[in-house]
């Protein structure tokens, strides 16, 4: 049978105000540099594997979209690669100085940087 215990739930909270602070004042071709990839600000997943995988889903949905701005489209794009390779009920949302307060599904979360765009995919 499939019973057991549920699965652990967290609650995050943070606020998205454009680039990490650590990467304000680097030289323009050190931050270029920094922006060509996604950057983890924060990272509950396992097995690091997922995140791994997670990280690639976000780099070529934002290498697809990112020139026409079609957020939308990301979101789409990152939440049925997810739901097909890990199941149902991941939820992406992207912007550019957004906070969120969530309650996710332990240990599905993970919340990145590409460029100025915010990126928080998680499970719940």
């Amino acid at each position: 049978g499939g019973g057991g215990r549920p699965a652990a739930a967290r609650r995050a909270t943070m606020v998205n105000e454009g680039a990490p602070v650590e990467f304000k004042d680097l030289p323009e071709a050190e931050y270029r540099k920094v922006i060509s990839k996604p950057v983890v600000h924060a990272c509950d997943m396992v097995p690091q594997e997922m995140a791994n995988e997670s990280c690639e889903v976000i780099t070529m949905a934002v290498d697809k979209h990112v020139t026409n701005g079609n957020y939308e489209a990301m979101c789409k794009m990152i939440k049925e690669a997810m739901d097909k390779k890990y199941g149902p009920q991941w939820h992406c949302a992207i912007g550019e100085g957004f906070g969120f307060d969530i309650t996710y599904q332990q240990p599905n979360m993970i919340y990145v940087y590409y460029g100025k765009i915010g990126i928080l995919l998680y499970k719940c």
